[in-house]
């Protein structure tokens, strides 16, 4: 689901605009980042000169092509359904592009000797502290900083936790949070290792391989371009695999296989792309540096160089639990549901946004009469890791959007939504008849070009005050449009919101909205509790296409 942004002086091009009394470390610890983080990346010369009414950037934007993923365990991001699409991983494969004059990774770092060592440790392994130095939450001797417990991503108001700024489901504690994205970068690494090998580099040198943990903590995307197509690019670089040339690889990474930028969470510009990755590849190299890594140096705790030792926990005592930070109510975003009992929550459901039956194999009969305007758009599940960023509960628009995109429509800001919906109340919406005209026109039109349309629906009868309007509670994608048997227009939808696609699809005969005549909107019949994708849909704002 997307997510409004409530902070009154952040836009949504992640910057904030600073106020009276406003210190560059307030403004840090409200955004779960650092001062360090926001001089380097503002070029501001003395953090204790800051001038109100000035506005600066915040790092590590997350909205768009870029984020965790909230279901790792699934995480397949080699998959690719459609080659070359703008958002998809790039199809430039690594293998069979070896060389004699491949530069190696000859850099000045030495080789981390065990992969799975790296991973191993939960909160104590080298990949949280390395890469949890980068996201701000661990410093290079492995302390604590204060957004470790829990904060506030500045990029989509989704709340962070652990060394990886993990945002999904399965995590009590910023520990456990740890330990599931430690067992994601263990699960990747096969794919890293075999691409540098054919890529003609060193999978074992520990720059190459913290970048590559890093990216996939930020983007899996961007990771798998990374690994398909920079990784080759490298070897061949005269610069070698060095902090330069990674960050050059880093930007290219987010680019499509044309060579378009895509990174929505910075606006698509590459200038702020790259101060992003820049800041996140030298906080690397610190933690890199001063953890021992450099050739010829010695680690603090007496390992001669070349021998990565496999990381002590700590005693559970000294594992923190720091609660997040409370903010004022005013700038605080919507608060995550406080988790019901294991004994009241149905054991095949998320109980999240988006209620799923993540067991639901039951295979649907397809319907034997298709719609005579179809559109050729894929199904995609909210929860598939390998196509939706940051799948979960929450990712019902990005997989309506990443839907669209695959059959050539790119949906536009929310800004530009045709609100259908007026209000609710325990019967169901209130619509704009007029408005309810328009958008089945825009419809109609569209699915005539033969692009879908990506549409927000009203499912139950509380308020969800993590949408633009506070009436939707999840999106599909309007996929065609016929008459059935008794003459009446139906318009064909895909729902993100199962794993099951037969369900999902459009092909499914439940899968249909059909005009109210009493409204002039569109509905899908069905009750208005149970699992998301059975319940009554109304359409609640249609998000035209650019």
């Amino acid at each position: 689901m997307t997510v409004r942004n409530n902070v009154s002086n952040r836009d949504n091009s992640n910057s904030y605009r600073i106020r009276e009394r406003d210190t560059l470390s307030k403004i840090a610890a409200r955004n779960g980042t650092t001062v360090d983080a926001l001089a380097q990346l503002n070029n501001i010369a003395d953090p204790n000169r800051i001038r109100a009414g000035t506005t600066i950037q915040l790092p590590s934007a997350r909205d768009g092509f870029e984020g965790t993923t909230a279901n790792p365990t699934q995480t397949n991001v080699g998959a690719r359904q459609n080659p070359g699409d703008t958002f998809d991983a790039g199809t430039t494969a690594a293998a069979g592009l070896t060389s004699p004059n491949a530069s190696g990774t000859n850099n000045g770092y030495r080789n981390i000797q065990d992969l799975g060592a790296f991973t191993r440790g939960g909160s104590n392994s080298e990949a949280a502290i390395v890469v949890g130095t980068s996201e701000g939450n661990r410093r290079p001797d492995g302390s604590f900083t204060s957004s470790y417990g829990g904060h506030t991503d500045p990029g989509n108001a989704a709340h962070n936790r652990g060394s990886f700024s993990y945002q999904g489901t399965g995590a009590n504690t910023p520990q456990q949070a740890d330990q599931i994205w430690n067992r994601e970068l263990t699960n990747a690494t096969p794919r890293y290792e075999a691409a540098a090998r054919a890529a003609g580099l060193d999978p074992n040198n520990a720059l190459l391989a913290s970048t590559y943990f890093d990216l996939h903590t930020q983007s899996p995307r961007a990771a798998q371009n990374f690994i398909n197509r920079e990784m080759p690019r490298l070897a061949q670089d005269p610069r070698g695999v060095t902090r330069d040339s990674l960050i050059d690889a880093r930007v290219n990474a987010y680019r499509n296989d044309q060579g378009v930028l895509r990174a929505a969470g910075f606006n698509h510009s590459e200038s702020r792309l790259r101060a992003d990755q820049t800041r996140r590849e030298t906080a690397l190299v610190t933690a890199l540096d001063a953890r021992g890594y450099r050739s010829g140096t010695t680690q603090a705790d007496g390992v001669p160089q070349g021998q990565v030792p496999v990381p002590t926990p700590r005693p559970v005592s000294e594992n923190p639990t720091v609660a997040p930070t409370p903010r004022p109510a005013s700038e605080r975003p919507t608060a995550a549901p406080t988790p019901r009992p294991a004994s009241e929550r149905p054991a095949t459901t998320t109980n999240g946004a988006t209620p799923t039956n993540l067991n639901d194999t039951e295979r649907v009969a397809a319907t034997t009469d298709r719609a005579a305007v179809q559109t050729r758009t894929p199904w995609i599940s909210q929860y598939d890791a390998s196509q939706v960023e940051r799948a979960g509960d929450k990712a019902c628009f990005r997989a309506a959007t990443a839907m669209a995109r695959q059959s050539g429509a790119n949906v536009t800001d929310v800004t530009r939504r045709i609100q259908v919906a007026t209000g609710e109340g325990p019967n169901g919406i209130t619509v704009d008849r007029q408005a309810a005209e328009r958008g089945r026109n825009y419809i109609d039109q569209q699915l005539a070009a033969g692009k879908p349309v990506v549409v927000g629906v009203n499912h139950k009868s509380t308020a969800n005050v993590g949408n633009a309007d506070g009436i939707t509670d999840h999106f599909v994608v309007i996929t065609g449009r016929g008459v059935d048997q008794q003459g009446r227009t139906y318009y064909t939808f895909n729902d993100p919101a199962t794993r099951n696609q037969s369900r999902g699809a459009d092909t499914n005969p439940n899968n249909r909205f059909y005009v109210d005549e009493n409204t002039g909107g569109l509905t899908r019949p069905g009750p208005r509790t149970g699992y998301v994708v059975g319940r009554q849909f109304d359409v609640s704002m249609i998000r035209p296409n650019a």
